[in-house]
């Protein structure tokens, strides 16, 4: 049985599936991210890749949270029982249901939106915020105790690109063309003047990955949260940076 054999002391474990593919690429950054002489010195991870959960837009926009916060809170008890120290959920929109989530598993999760945040305080610049329709109706970066700080560096897309951004979003998750979606994005950024984007849904990880498969110098500036987990492993799985509770 899968509990007969201790888990890692440092251990992480991550809620994916959602969309699949993202989550899949993000397992793999981590990997890429930290080279081994030997794999048994590589991270330890543990991905639940489970897509059967509702829309979680379609839940924040409806008013149907409730079944979505369960199944987030029966998966990071199974990720917890599995021994994780550490826990990521791979979906921005996601980080919305934390708080309904009990303290004793929520204060295990690495919250990207803080992440994030904090990233964007520390770099300063301009940055253009592309995320689903749920992440912006909900608020969910506005909710962190970390936004006022980042708020002077950071711009919204209008109410038309994101509605463009949204769809393009979807179309990833149905292995859409991460070229289409990389042209979106820089004409987005060239469209606000700003120094670069903010993977603000994970799908975006599909487009940063394939953004830095170009020269230096084609490069379009981003911080994708979970570029930053993938860089601070296995640092993070060890150290607090736990979910901040909104005011």
């Amino acid at each position: 049985m899968w509990d007969a054999v201790p888990a890692p002391s440092e251990l992480l474990g991550i809620v994916g599936g959602l969309g699949p593919l993202a989550s899949a690429e993000f397992l793999k950054t981590i990997y890429e991210e930290n080279p081994f002489e030997v794999e048994q010195s590589g991270p330890a991870c543990v991905l639940l890749s489970d897509p059967n959960v509702p829309d979680r837009t379609q839940a924040i926009i409806q008013g149907q949270e409730a079944v979505v916060a369960r199944w987030l809170e029966g998966a990071l008890m199974r990720l917890r029982d599995m021994g994780a120290r550490r826990m990521v959920i791979a979906c921005i929109t996601m980080h919305h249901f934390l708080e309904h989530i009990p303290a004793p598993l929520r204060d295990l999760t690495v919250s990207l939106v803080d992440l994030t945040l904090d990233e964007v305080s520390a770099e300063g610049k301009r940055w253009l915020i592309l995320s689903s329709q749920g992440t912006r109706a909900a608020r969910v970066f506005e909710r962190s105790e970390r936004w006022r700080a980042a708020e002077p560096h950071l711009t919204w897309t209008s109410a038309a690109e994101q509605v463009e951004l949204h769809d393009a979003i979807y179309r990833l998750k149905r292995h859409g063309d991460v070229t289409e979606a990389a042209v979106l994005c820089e004409r987005l950024v060239r469209a606000h003047g700003v120094d670069g984007f903010i993977a603000g849904c994970t799908e975006l990880h599909l487009v940063t990955r394939y953004m830095r498969t170009r020269p230096p110098q084609e490069r379009l500036r981003n911080i994708d949260p979970l570029y930053l987990v993938a860089n601070r492993m296995p640092a993070l799985v060890t150290h607090r940076y736990a979910f901040k509770r909104s005011a």
